[in-house]
């Protein structure tokens, strides 16, 4: 069983400069509070009064209220920048451990997060510079084995071949980009 079924856990979301990680509130548990408290502290600090919101023929404003909560920014505390979400699964690494930070900024920007179900978890992450970058060379690899099996279909078989190729085609140079960032050799 997902252990995410239970109960409600909080999504880290990490600043890379600071190389600090914080714990967020979800979108349910923050419309839990404010269904039994009736109010909503907005942005600009007015007390929006919502106590009808949660009713069925207010469905509409219920859902712009969980739009505007789903659609915050966090921002680190310390130096107020947008912060990453990272997941429920994050473990972020000792603020001194410089390198794996790294590695945790690539992930990121590759679009590897620490999102799952709960059930297998998030899979490998490399925690040194060698591991990443085979790390990277195998999901090069990977994306590029996937954009050669769309190429090799037929519009007829496969009528989103070429949105599927691009997609992977981002991917291949979000990797090759990282690569480069890492100064790792492309082969």
């Amino acid at each position: 069983m997902c252990r995410y079924a239970r109960k409600t856990y909080k999504s880290h979301y990490t600043c890379f400069k600071c190389r600090k990680s914080f714990k967020q509130t979800d979108t349910d548990d923050i419309l839990l509070r404010i269904k039994k408290d009736k109010i909503y502290h907005q942005r600009d600090g007015t007390i929006r009064n919502v106590s009808d919101v949660f009713t069925k023929t207010k469905k509409e404003e219920l859902d712009a209220l969980t739009e505007e909560i789903n659609a915050r920014q966090i921002k680190c505390p310390e130096c107020g920048n947008l912060m990453a979400d990272l997941g429920l699964d994050f473990k972020a690494p000792k603020k001194t451990a410089v390198k794996e930070w790294k590695i945790v900024e690539g992930l990121f920007q590759i679009g590897k997060c620490f999102h799952s179900c709960g059930c297998d978890g998030i899979g490998y992450i490399p925690r040194k510079p060698k591991d990443y970058e085979q790390y990277l060379r195998n999901a090069l690899n990977e994306y590029e084995s996937y954009v050669v099996s769309g190429q090799n279909k037929t519009h007829e078989e496969f009528p989103e071949r070429m949105e599927y190729i691009n997609f992977w085609a981002e991917k291949i140079s979000g990797v090759k980009a990282e690569m480069i960032r890492q100064k790792f050799e492309i082969i």
